[in-house]
């Protein structure tokens, strides 16, 4: 069968306007919530030194500014822009999404309703729900709008078979060996909080890296299908998140720094370069030109 004779993909511009209009609207109690703390409007804390200072401050326009990426990614997604825009434009901002909201929908919001206490948090009990189910309902309807536009943009088109050329191999091996690293520090940092909800984000977050490197090594393998390809992207995605927004509160010295546990820091390291490892060799596993 050669290319012409497939069968043309699916409109799916209609639904995916639909799903990104939804994923845009969960943006809005958590801009309405950030608005608020960066006018001086202290809505939903006990504590207004809680968003004092010059670090919170600008750690909040941060997250203001990467909701609005959002809601500009939502809106992308539902046009036909997509579809003949280079890939990495859309795969890119795309990947990144998909590795900060997925463990707020599968981690921080269930536990947030399973352990509402928020005794020392500086903020009212409606809060951290609010925020966290706003996320993951745009984590639900910004996939499900990108899954869409993949299947249409490259669902229907043939794949290469065969292994991946060395670098796929190389890249996959850095990957595994650093994200084996950081799974199993935050996993050790879990146990040594001697908290829950900690343990249970470092096991969350380490099956799915492992799950990554597993779908990237299949996809290296060249006996990698549809599976595969979801593993190694939220698998590489969600470590190169988590590690990316450690990084980040670190180096702006804000109080949700991992400055004083080194461990953790170290471990969110890891994962930031195994994610970008596993995604670089899934991506050269799936696009570099084989024979046969």
């Amino acid at each position: 069968m050669t290319t012409t004779d497939l069968p043309a993909p699916p409109d799916t511009r209609r639904p995916r306007r639909a799903l990104g209009a939804a994923a845009a609207a969960g943006t809005l109690p958590y801009l309405a919530l950030k608005t608020a703390w960066l006018t001086g409007h202290p809505v939903g804390l006990s504590d207004p030194a809680l968003v004092a200072g010059g670090s919170m401050a600008l750690l909040n326009a941060i997250t203001v500014g990467l909701d609005l990426c959002l809601v500009a990614l939502a809106v992308t997604l539902g046009s036909r822009y997509p579809l003949r825009a280079p890939a990495v434009v859309v795969l890119l901002p795309a990947w990144v999404a998909t590795g900060l909201l997925v463990p707020i929908a599968l981690v921080s919001f269930p536990l947030t309703l399973l352990f509402p206490d928020t005794a020392g948090t500086g903020m009212e009990p409606w809060v951290r729900p609010t925020v966290y189910g706003g996320f993951a309902w745009q984590g639900v309807f910004l996939l499900a709008a990108f899954a869409l536009l993949a299947r249409e943009r490259w669902g229907s088109g043939p794949r290469p078979a065969g292994p991946a050329p060395e670098l796929g191999r190389v890249l996959l091996g850095g990957g595994a060996v650093t994200g084996v690293l950081g799974a199993g520090l935050g996993v050790a940092y879990g146990v040594l909080s001697g908290s829950v909800p900690l343990l249970v984000q470092g096991v969350v977050v380490a099956a799915v890296a492992v799950a990554g490197i597993g779908g990237a090594a299949a996809l290296v393998r060249g006996t990698g299908g549809p599976l595969a390809v979801l593993a190694a992207w939220t698998g590489s995605a969600v470590p190169f998140a988590d590690g990316l927004w450690a990084a980040a509160t670190t180096m702006g010295g804000s109080p949700l720094s991992a400055a004083g546990a080194p461990a953790y820091g170290l471990g969110n390291l890891a994962g930031l370069l195994s994610g970008f490892a596993l995604a670089v060799a899934a991506l050269v596993a799936v696009t570099w030109p084989r024979a046969g």
